[in-house]
């Protein structure tokens, strides 16, 4: 029997994703492919999490552009509550937390499951850095990592006591 992935592994996990696959900044949670060996393109941040979540190919609504498979994704990633937990300590270790005025109408103002997804996504695909651009990819790989070293040590803090 194998062991449930801790919330680190799992964000490790998605930052060899986004490598492979690229970070994509558009409507929908994946961008097509452009390379032929690859099953499919860039990933939405989230939807690095939830494959790395679920150690499989993402299902087809991830790839669609329309409202109600996107819906459909969020509720799947939703549905996951390890991808939720990784997702949701990504969005608690952003440097700065974007604000009503940073987003569309259409976001969640209610703190939960839905604003944490849109905002992660958000963050990664549009939010302006210090430089008035988007994070990179290396940028948006780093706050990964970080995230998932700061929980490894809450971890170790914690059994030490």
């Amino acid at each position: 029997m194998h062991a449930t992935p801790t919330t680190a592994t799992l964000l490790r996990d998605a930052v060899h994703h986004l490598s492979q696959y690229g970070l994509h900044r558009e409507h929908a949670f994946v961008g097509p492919t452009t390379r032929v060996h690859l099953d499919h393109g860039p990933l939405d941040v989230c939807a690095a999490i939830y494959m790395a979540a679920t150690a499989n190919a993402l299902p087809p609504v991830f790839r669609g552009t329309s409202t109600a498979d996107e819906q459909a994704a969020i509720e799947l990633i939703k549905a996951h509550p390890d991808a939720m937990a990784a997702i949701h300590a990504v969005w608690d270790g952003l440097d700065s937390k974007i604000t009503e005025a940073d987003v569309c109408d259409e976001l969640p103002t209610a703190d939960g499951p839905d604003e944490w997804i849109d905002r992660v996504s958000y963050w990664a695909a549009e939010a302006p850095t210090s430089g008035g651009a988007p994070p990179t990819l290396l940028e948006v790989m780093g706050r990964l990592l970080r995230t998932a070293a700061a929980l490894e040590q809450q971890q170790h803090a914690t059994l030490a006591a």
